[in-house]
């Protein structure tokens, strides 16, 4: 399995708006081939921050989904408003779990 990982932040005070658009944004994703779950986790010290984190059957799937038109032409465009451009973006292989 494979995991795409972000840290990031939001607009000061916007993380309700973010936290809305994101969870229109789940709806969309849900039929994405290789799509295994997402969650999105709000930074307990940091109202402003969060992770966004995928799980994915293959490296091939997750990365097709982030050269979809869905991703670029539906998926940005809802969450990119949000954004303060102060992220990280991890692609991890899954090496053990539980």
């Amino acid at each position: 399995m494979y995991m795409r990982i972000i840290w990031g932040k939001v607009r000061s005070g916007q993380w309700d708006g973010y936290e809305a658009a994101y969870k229109k944004a789940i709806e969309l994703t849900r039929g994405a081939k290789g799509f295994k779950g997402r969650w999105l986790a709000r930074n307990l010290d940091d109202p402003d921050a969060g992770y966004s984190i995928t799980l994915w059957d293959s490296e091939r799937d997750m990365r097709a989904y982030l050269d979809s038109k869905q991703f670029k032409d539906e998926i940005l465009p809802t969450l990119q408003p949000f954004w303060v451009n102060q992220y990280t973006v991890t692609h991890c292989e899954v090496r053990a779990s539980d």
